[in-house]
């Protein structure tokens, strides 16, 4: 699933061995997958380009191109990007192929056909795309537990629904969500506006060490060279239905928060 950390681990990918890299040309295979331009002006923009760097705003990768220009990549659930040789037979999953100099290929894959893309001049991007609106970043250096407190008590609702709000808290995703609220002891239908200072900063604290150990083993899919993140998908509570708690042994129970599926321990999680 591309969450944060599989999404930040791209980004540095990128920066390794894209940014500074020339465009060749791009071809569109899927044509739902460009959000805009029209499909059939998308591959146009990119002649006579280069890729100029590469960054995260939430879960959009952006990076802008030479000549004003700025693509945006969203992954949706589990798409992915891959550079590979030019002359490498694309997979079925491939929805757009962006060829690089050096005979080597940039694709964008997604084997439920929801990952999307984008290019525009960098404020129309922002501004269509709604990224001015996004919340602080959980992984900026300012994000502590007086933002977050901010960002909670002007919500209503479970505290579940307001951390996947990406005007809340920008780029937080359902796996992260349950693995956080476990590591921090709090129950995922608790008011938003509820907690105490005290859980504000455990709850910070928490979120921020479920993404960093999710980066620092690459994230749980595999990399823009293909190679497999070493993060499990569900480390504590996530997809762990009727397990046992890592905790308190309690079995991890399971319901529908706000139309996410989510998992919690009954009893550790007040």
């Amino acid at each position: 699933m591309a969450e944060v950390p599989e999404v930040e681990i791209l980004v540095r990918d990128l920066r390794e061995a894209v940014v500074g890299r020339a465009i060749i040309g791009a071809n569109v295979l899927r044509q739902e997958a460009v959000r805009f331009p029209p499909a059939s002006e998308f591959p146009l923009l990119f002649c006579d380009r280069s890729v100029a760097g590469a960054g995260r705003r939430a879960k959009y990768i952006l990076m802008p191109l030479s000549g004003g220009l700025t693509l945006a990549v969203h992954l949706m659930l589990w798409g992915t990007l891959k550079l590979v040789p030019s002359d490498q037979a694309p997979a079925p999953e491939t929805l757009i192929v962006w060829q690089l100099d050096r005979g080597e290929d940039l694709r964008l894959l997604d084997k439920l056909g929801y990952a999307r893309a984008a290019v525009a001049p960098h404020e129309i991007l922002a501004e269509r795309l709604d990224l001015n609106s996004l919340g602080p970043e959980a992984l900026d250096p300012s994000f502590n537990a007086d933002v977050l407190a901010r960002q909670l008590r002007r919500r209503r609702g479970a505290l579940k629904s307001v951390l996947l709000n990406q005007r809340a808290l920008a780029g937080l995703g359902n796996r992260d969500a349950d693995e956080s609220l476990w590591l921090a002891g709090i129950d995922p239908r608790r008011s938003a506006a509820s907690l105490s200072h005290d859980e504000l900063e455990r709850l910070q604290t928490a979120i921020v060490k479920v993404l960093t150990e999710g980066i620092a083993l690459r994230g749980t899919q595999r990399d823009l060279f293909g190679r497999k993140g070493q993060a499990p998908h569900g480390r504590y509570v996530f997809e762990r239905t009727d397990k046992p708690c890592p905790r308190c042994a309690t079995a991890i129970a399971h319901l529908r928060i706000g139309g996410r599926n989510t998992h919690f321990c009954p009893q550790c999680q007040f």
